[in-house]
């Protein structure tokens, strides 16, 4: 149903769920890191829950939109750029997340495996602003003058966000049982 854009025809139909796929990531990060932050202060095993399941939710989210973004990249430029800065940011990030999830495993419920979430949020966010563009472009979705391209991807992230809370409910609690902690 999404509209076709005048550059990139019915391939932004990708890059729409692959823009999705990010900004969900990325508020399920920031979920996590302030859910983290929140446990080092009120430590209720349900806040580390949210904390730990929204990390690991965005991590796999982010490899999912990476391959999204080679198959995108594939099909729009002809092939992919592996210097591009972006695409080298989403793998360090992927990798750190990695690394956060097996603190997590490791620590099990205690203060290390918030905390990791926090910085790992934050380091993310961070990476995020500092890094160059070289080949991906700023945004075929909002330099669009199209109110239907700006509009689109607005309800697949939302389609998705409620999708990723619910990725999110079934790592807490997969047999989805009501506890007074959750």
């Amino acid at each position: 149903m999404s509209p076709a854009e005048a550059t990139l025809g019915a391939i932004i139909k990708l890059v729409f769920v692959h823009a999705a796929l990010m900004w969900v990531a990325f508020g399920l990060l920031t979920l996590g890191g302030v859910m983290g932050l929140i446990y080092v202060f009120r430590r209720r095993p349900s806040i580390l829950a949210w904390s730990n399941g929204s990390v690991a939710t965005a991590v796999g989210l982010l490899v999912f939109t990476g391959l999204l973004g080679l198959v995108t990249a594939k099909i729009s430029w002809g092939g992919v750029n592996w210097s591009e800065p972006r695409l080298l940011m989403l793998g360090e990030i992927i990798v750190a997340g990695l690394a956060v999830m097996l603190i997590a495993a490791l620590r099990g419920p205690s203060i290390y495996p918030a905390l990791a979430n926090a910085l790992f949020a934050i380091a993310a966010w961070g990476l995020l602003f500092r890094t160059e563009r070289v080949v991906h472009p700023v945004s075929p979705i909002f330099t669009s003058d199209s109110l239907a391209i700006k509009i689109f991807p607005l309800l697949i992230t939302a389609s998705f966000a409620f999708a990723g809370v619910q990725i999110v409910r079934f790592l807490i609690d997969p047999a989805g049982s009501k506890t007074a902690e959750n």
